[in-house]
């Protein structure tokens, strides 16, 4: 008799919709092509970031994005409408910007965002955030 009410208890249960809320988590990696002509620019963001010098001539960008107390489509939705995209500038110096310089607090919602970008290592690193060119050696 009692197994009979167990079955009927996880069988009631089981029809229940339940929205849970996990903690999602994504890499996102973005290539962006260096022009030749520019011999410094600026990193204008919000957010920390690590930088890590390599042998390329593009920058490229991975951020981990993890969010909980959301549904996936909802990550999935931030994830494909650009909230973690850069973009260059040409302003009085030329800047590597996000294309939302500030995103803005989810209610409810926690985001953590880390960025590594890496740059071409014939740049140095010069004051706050300009790197510049280093000379070519002969």
């Amino acid at each position: 008799m009692s197994l009979n009410v167990l079955y009927v208890i996880f069988l009631f249960l089981s029809f229940i919709p339940f929205q849970l809320r996990a903690q999602w988590s994504k890499t996102i990696h973005q290539a962006i092509e260096f022009p030749d002509t520019i011999s410094r620019f600026s990193i204008q963001s919000n957010t920390s970031f690590d930088t890590i010098f390599w042998i390329g001539s593009d920058i490229i960008l991975e951020t981990n994005v993890s969010m909980s107390g959301t549904k996936e489509s909802v990550f999935e939705y931030f994830i494909v409408s650009d909230r973690y995209k850069w973009k260059f500038v040409n302003e009085s110096i030329c800047s590597l910007k996000p294309v939302y310089p500030t995103l803005n607090k989810l209610q409810d919602i926690t985001e953590k965002v880390k960025i590594k970008m890496y740059i071409p290592e014939y740049f140095q690193h010069s004051l706050d955030s300009i790197f510049v060119r280093n000379p070519l050696k002969d």
